[in-house]
């Protein structure tokens, strides 16, 4: 610290280390996620995932970790993340382990979950890497998420997340597509209704906060295509006769695609 010029010199850690210069390393989880999503269906869902530390009794640790999935967009994508103990050094009689909740964001609705064992709860740091296969339709939970947890679902949390997102926990508020900040008060305004850079009213979802606030990926449907999906897919409009239709049991249709200098 110099006090002649008023100025002092601080080091800012990344998650994996503490101290004032970074001497001290954190005991953690190193998480290494790939998600995988099919669907027979044209729509795709935005998801967001949680990663938390829980303990015997389900009790979710004061660390988490929460992730924009699009399976259009971030298909094959392998996510990196620490779940920090806790407790620096950690508790040795405690027994952790890893639980993944997965939400809909465009409904706020529960789809998913996960558990993930920590073998070797002695280490300073563990390492756990694995692939994650999302359903295609969604699952019953187990407990009920209005604010509830607990190995019997009786505690109750005080929400102070916005009134258009979701309660989780009383720390942990899972946002709408178009806002953002811990308790979702903030705004995005690159997707926002009346600016909008996708056209044909599809869906705009940004990129995750952490890397880039500015950048946007728009989901086409199966009429429209490109970056902004401003462009129409060919298609073929059929109709029939009413006599036709009622007496045909069945028919084929053919899709033939002309080549020039072929």
């Amino acid at each position: 610290m110099d006090f002649d010029n008023n100025t002092a010199i601080r080091c800012c850690c990344p998650p994996s280390y503490s101290g004032d210069r970074w001497q001290w390393q954190n005991q953690r989880i190193s998480l290494t996620l790939q998600f995988v999503y099919r669907s027979t269906t044209f729509v795709m869902p935005v998801f967001q995932m949680i990663m938390m530390l829980i303990d015997e009794h389900r009790q979710i640790a004061s660390y988490h970790e929460q992730i924009p999935y699009v399976p259009k967009r971030d298909c094959g994508i392998k996510f990196n993340i620490y779940l920090l103990c806790p407790n620096q050094p950690k508790n040795s009689s405690t027994n952790y382990s890893i639980h993944i909740d997965v939400f809909d964001t465009t409904t706020l609705t529960y789809w998913s979950s996960w558990y993930l064992s920590i073998t070797f709860q002695f280490l300073p740091v563990d390492r756990i890497a694995t692939r994650l296969f999302i359903p295609s339709v969604k699952q019953i939970e187990s407990c009920p998420f209005s604010c509830y947890s607990g190995s019997k679902c009786r505690i109750q949390y005080n929400c102070s997340c916005s009134s258009d997102s979701f309660c989780y926990t009383s720390s942990i508020c899972i946002c709408p597509l178009n806002k953002y900040d811990r308790h979702c008060y903030l705004k995005h305004s690159i997707c926002s209704a009346k600016s909008s850079p996708c056209k044909n009213n599809e869906l705009c979802v940004r990129f995750d906060d952490r890397t880039d606030r500015n950048k946007f990926a728009c989901l086409c449907q199966k009429s429209f295509y490109g970056t902004r999906c401003e462009n129409t897919k060919h298609r073929i409009h059929a109709k029939f006769d009413k006599d036709i239709r009622e007496e045909t049991i069945a028919f084929v249709l053919h899709y033939i695609t002309a080549y020039n200098n072929v």
